[in-house]
């Protein structure tokens, strides 16, 4: 092995999860150079639309967006989490090309609306991905890693014009700096690291998914039967969540929000206008205002912010989130 370092960004298909579960996977290096223990990892999940930059490319109204690519949220992300691995997790299915389908990790129908369990097994998927991530780093040949990298880079969309990505330090990691000492490729592991979870939009299913199955852990299982990552958990963040369906797009009971608090998980929720004032879809905005309370009268260690207040609720200012999340967000 030549090429011993970690990639800067690189995309991994097919990556083997729980059983016979599959997602492909952009893994994006850390930034700030750091000793590996004291890292940590981001795992996002984006929302509808959001796709390889290829497949946005040729979808007529999603080339619109094309800036919101994995790759160019993988970016985005690490320069808002510089020591901590980014994990952009792809759905599974993107149905008609648009509406992502986190069938792994949620029971959903065609368009991706959940189905929510007290266990599907979703975090037990999650922790074989972080696992088999690191595995197929390990493994790739110098050649295989090479192409693999050439490919996320050459997805990568206006990153030297775009305000979302203007620092300095980003254009020096991706043009050079590979050889970054602690950040061999041999030697990467997540095991004992932090877990930040992220969900943007559609994502928010698989954290919510993963709330039910957290408290079925913490009330029905043992201390060995529960996943190792479950006690890694300190972050999560709802992201603008919502879905295609007519309910249960935010968790509002009262007992799985109770598991936040006794974990000791810290959450932070950041919403806007397209979802939360949407009067076609009154019943989010009333649900996401009973998770924000109930989760404070609970004991949860909550973070609340607005954005946009001002501005009509379109599908730009959804996708600025994203953009304000990184820049203003400080946990």
């Amino acid at each position: 092995m030549t090429n011993k370092y970690l990639p800067t960004i690189i995309r991994l298909l097919k990556v083997h999860g729980f059983e016979d579960r599959y997602n492909d996977i952009v893994y994006c290096r850390p930034l700030k150079v750091t000793q590996q223990n004291n890292a940590s990892v981001s795992v996002f999940f984006g929302g509808d639309v959001q796709d390889f930059t290829e497949n946005m490319q040729s979808h007529r109204d999603n080339k619109n967006y094309l800036k919101w690519n994995l790759e160019n949220t993988a970016i985005l992300l690490r320069s808002h989490f510089p020591d901590s691995h980014i994990i952009v997790v792809k759905p599974s299915r993107m149905e008609f090309k648009t509406f992502s389908c986190y069938k792994n990790f949620v029971k959903c129908n065609s368009c991706g609306v959940p189905e929510h369990s007290e266990n599907y097994n979703s975090l037990m998927h999650l922790q074989k991905l972080l696992d088999n991530i690191c595995d197929q780093l390990k493994s790739m040949s110098d050649d295989d890693i090479e192409a693999a990298e050439e490919l996320s880079r050459n997805a990568l969309v206006d990153l030297e014009e775009s305000s979302l990505y203007t620092t300095k330090e980003n254009e020096v990691s991706l043009k050079d700096n590979k050889e970054v000492a602690g950040y061999e490729r041999t030697t990467v592991n997540f095991e004992n690291l932090d877990l930040r979870l992220i969900g943007f939009s559609k994502g928010c299913v698989v954290l919510n998914q993963f709330l039910h199955e957290l408290n079925h852990y913490s009330v029905t299982m043992s201390a060995l039967e529960k996943p190792d990552s479950m006690s890694r958990i300190k972050d999560m963040y709802w992201l603008d969540g919502g879905h295609n369906g007519g309910k249960n797009t935010w968790i509002t009971a009262k007992a799985l929000l109770a598991t936040l608090a006794i974990l000791k998980i810290r959450v932070h929720v950041h919403v806007s206008p397209y979802q939360i004032k949407d009067e076609r879809r009154p019943w989010i905005g009333k649900e996401e205002k009973s998770f924000t309370e109930t989760a404070k009268d609970v004991g949860v260690t909550i973070l609340r912010t607005v954005h946009f207040e001002d501005l009509p609720p379109t599908l730009n200012v959804h996708f600025d989130i994203l953009k304000v999340f990184a820049n203003s967000c400080s946990s």
